[in-house]
């Protein structure tokens, strides 16, 4: 029942050379180009460009967990009988993928610690560059009384205005942005690898089950080489043993013959009886042997 409406993989190698040719690795190649975009605007101080080329590369990443998804679902329609080799299939897909994601979570953690320790700098850099004051001219060129009494004793007078670099407080606002693009991208690749955990759990299932029965075969299979060279070796220690029932063999037979023509009479008997008995007997073991020896080895062995 649940074969029931699944595929060969015949009819589905279509679609799924789509995904592992032209989808996925266009993707990848997107998501590369984006990267190097983002680590040369990065150099260069262009955090506006770095911005956008945080968006595309979200917008592919997303693009790229839709793919992954796809592909899972097509997996579900193939019969359990071709999964394997659907896995197979799909293996380098999904190494690539992995390689893509780790890259990626990479080069943002170095990029964010990058930017703070950059801040930390400034910062520092602020805290101990004395501040500059800008005071009005009055029109004679004298200062007021005012001024002059402040100045006396160290006080700022409200005429005095603080002018704060514009150029710092946008790159700032810049940093600040492009730590946000970071971690809105760093969301979305966490959800490409969930997307690709789940697409390889899959086919870790479909694995293990296979690779114990493989398994299982070998055991099998040195199992009954075991067998057959103890059956063997057990053949030619039985072939050995004729002779040796053959002797005795003969003892029983000649041996009251023997007894009736006297005690020395006897004893040639069951000498020449041993004798006969241990010579057939030797030759029927010889015989079998060679048919041992003669037989071809065992393709399991």
């Amino acid at each position: 029942m649940d074969e029931e409406g699944k595929l060969p993989l015949k009819r589905v190698e279509l679609s799924l050379s789509k995904f592992n040719e032209v989808a996925i690795p266009h993707h990848l190649d997107l998501l590369r180009q984006h990267k190097a975009n983002i680590l040369k605007y990065e150099e260069t101080g262009d955090y506006s460009r770095v911005r956008c080329e945080q968006v595309h590369a979200r917008r592919v990443s997303s693009q790229l967990r839709a793919l992954l998804g796809e592909m899972e679902a097509l997996r579900r329609q193939v019969c359990c009988a071709d999964r394997a080799r659907f896995d197979k299939l799909t293996q380098h897909s999904r190494d690539l993928t992995l390689k893509a994601i780790m890259d990626y979570l990479g080069v943002i953690e170095r990029s964010c610690i990058a930017i703070v320790e950059s801040n930390q700098t400034r910062a520092s850099a602020c805290e101990t560059t004395p501040l500059s004051v800008n005071r009005p001219a009055t029109d004679d060129g004298m200062e007021s009384g005012s001024l002059a009494s402040t100045d006396s004793v160290g006080i700022v007078p409200e005429q005095v205005q603080l002018r704060v670099e514009p150029d710092a407080s946008m790159s700032l606002r810049e940093r600040e942005a492009v730590l946000a693009g970071w971690s809105a991208l760093q969301s979305e690749v966490r959800a490409l690898h969930e997307a690709w955990q789940s697409v390889q759990a899959a086919a870790l299932r479909q694995r293990r089950p296979l690779e114990a029965a493989a398994d299982g075969v070998e055991v099998a299979a040195d199992a009954v080489g075991d067998a057959r060279t103890h059956l063997a070796l057990a053949e030619r220690l039985r072939a050995g043993m004729y002779g040796a029932g053959g002797a005795l063999a003969g003892a029983a037979l000649f041996g009251p013959a023997g007894l009736l023509l006297g005690a020395k009479a006897g004893a040639a008997a069951v000498v020449a009886g041993s004798a006969l008995g241990y010579l057939a007997a030797a030759v029927v073991g010889r015989r079998r042997r060679a048919q041992i020896d003669e037989r071809p080895p065992d393709k399991g062995q």
